[in-house]
């Protein structure tokens, strides 16, 4: 086996692998991604590990928009890497600015490796408004992530909250729960019987939790909902 197929090979594993991480959990991102911000950084994680097969394949096949597809993927996989801790986490911009640093040199260390042809005059011309854009796109997405990061944090921080209740809570008590912890408690009724709705004001009611109660008081069942963001 010669150096380009060891390139190769190492090349595709590499993307391959890294979309196999990019697949994973990120259904249930989907599902609770409510706000501008969490739905493009769970969109850039999809677009990634979509981009990573189609770049393995492309490897494999010689095709001539492997190059394309490679700085697509790298791209994607800096944003993801610049989002999600920030989002998903609720770690702070430090971590979003390592994490997009580590991403940019796991995307350019793959890149590197893989056997490219030499780019064309036409690319060579282009270059500095590719790295532009590049540019851009970032400073886009940090904007972004910075006014919708916290609504985010917020939905997964009531999801737990009402994941985490004891078993056997009664309604009086969760109330009282829920009112220490900043949230709004607030009975209701609807053709199903009497519910208590739990709500954060911080959240502009994109998420809540919605709890049912046994005829003795007790919790009977608890569902964590969350919306479209506007």
């Amino acid at each position: 086996m010669n150096w380009q197929k060891i390139r190769r090979w190492t090349a595709m594993l590499s993307l391959l692998a890294l979309s196999v991480s990019g697949f994973w959990g990120v259904d249930r991102e989907w599902v609770y991604a409510g706000s501008l911000g969490a739905k493009f950084s769970t969109f850039m994680q999809t677009a990634f590990a979509v981009l990573g097969v189609l770049a393995a394949a492309s490897l494999w096949y010689g095709h001539r928009w492997t190059r394309t597809l490679l700085y697509l993927w790298a791209l994607t996989l800096i944003l993801t890497g610049a989002t999600a801790p920030v989002i998903w986490g609720d770690l702070g911009w430090g971590a979003g600015l390592l994490a997009a640093a580590i991403s940019a040199v796991i995307a350019g260390t793959v890149v590197w490796i893989a056997p490219l042809p030499s780019p064309g005059a036409a690319f060579s011309r282009w270059r500095w408004l590719v790295a532009g854009a590049y540019a851009a796109a970032a400073v886009a997405v940090l904007a972004v992530t910075a006014q919708y990061a916290p609504l985010a944090v917020q939905g997964r921080q009531m999801e737990e909250f009402c994941r985490g209740l004891p078993v056997g809570i009664t309604e009086r008590e969760l109330q009282a729960l829920a009112e220490k912890e900043g949230y709004i408690a607030n009975p209701g009724s609807d053709a199903k019987g009497g519910f208590l709705r739990i709500q954060d004001d911080a959240s502009r009611g994109h998420y809540f939790c919605e709890a049912r109660f046994k005829p003795d008081g007790r919790i009977d069942r608890i569902n964590f909902t969350a919306r479209a963001g506007d």
